[in-house]
């Protein structure tokens, strides 16, 4: 059917999407997931979730494809239980916060028995004071305290990071030494992109030159870069080579 369409072409397995939860309790400055619901997280029913996962047959790996399946511990802990008691044996991936992974290794620990095989980590920074400007809630202790929790743990980190358009030699520079001394599976780079409609995007607003949002897709920078703006994406596209030579899932 279909459904065999659905693969992870370079990773040679099926994959099927779930939803578990929509929206985020977070406003991280960059990120406009938690205007979409004003603010409030919208969580699925554990009995919603399992006929979804079952309706997905003989898939071995499910992508739970919410912005924060953590996003409410206690409601994560009874999907984490309902889908273990319902004899459920997939793969599943998930997004979760890495201050979550610290405040609950316990509740980790208990997807991990459930089948949690990947976690989605938005790491989005190597700076304290970005992340702090950025409202993020967390810092470089605490991401990465939390990848010492999921290698111990044995989930696999899929990290999340954000390349600003401001980026220098020296910025770039130091992202590679941070990722490359961590051990984070499949590193992601992105490049920070103001949503119209999102207060970053009001913020950057005079300086934006790009306006067609076919653009908008987080690889290209909508503002001025720093770099010459070929410099800019040789070191970019760099670094996803690098990144993504020894990636597994």
């Amino acid at each position: 059917g279909y459904r065999d369409s659905y693969t992870l072409s370079s990773l040679g397995f099926r994959l099927g999407l779930v939803a578990s939860a929509f929206g985020c309790p977070c406003s991280c400055s960059f990120c406009c997931v938690s205007s979409l619901t004003g603010g409030r997280y919208l969580p699925h029913s554990v009995e919603t979730v399992i006929a979804d996962i079952r309706a997905l047959g003989d898939i071995p790996v499910i992508r739970l494809v919410d912005a924060n399946t953590f996003g409410d511990p206690r409601h994560a802990e009874r999907l984490a239980r309902g889908i273990a008691a319902a004899g459920i044996r997939k793969n599943l991936v998930a997004d979760v916060r890495p201050d979550t992974v610290v405040r609950h290794p316990e509740l980790l620990r208990l997807w991990k028995e459930a089948g949690l095989r990947s976690v989605v980590v938005g790491f989005e920074e190597i700076s304290d004071d970005v992340l702090a400007s950025w409202g993020k809630g967390s810092s470089v202790a605490v991401n990465d305290e939390a990848v010492s929790i999921l290698r111990e743990l044995g989930i696999t980190i899929v990290g999340d990071f954000i390349v600003s358009p401001d980026y220098d030699e020296a910025r770039f520079d130091a992202l590679e030494r941070h990722v490359a001394g961590r051990r984070i599976d499949l590193p992601i780079l992105s490049v920070l992109t103001p949503i119209p409609g999102h207060p970053l995007h009001a913020a950057m607003a005079d300086r934006i030159v790009l306006h067609d949002l076919d653009y908008y897709t987080f690889t290209n920078a909508v503002v001025p870069t720093r770099l010459d703006e070929k410099r800019f994406y040789e070191r970019y596209a760099g670094l996803i080579r690098a990144f993504h030579s020894k990636a597994k899932l």
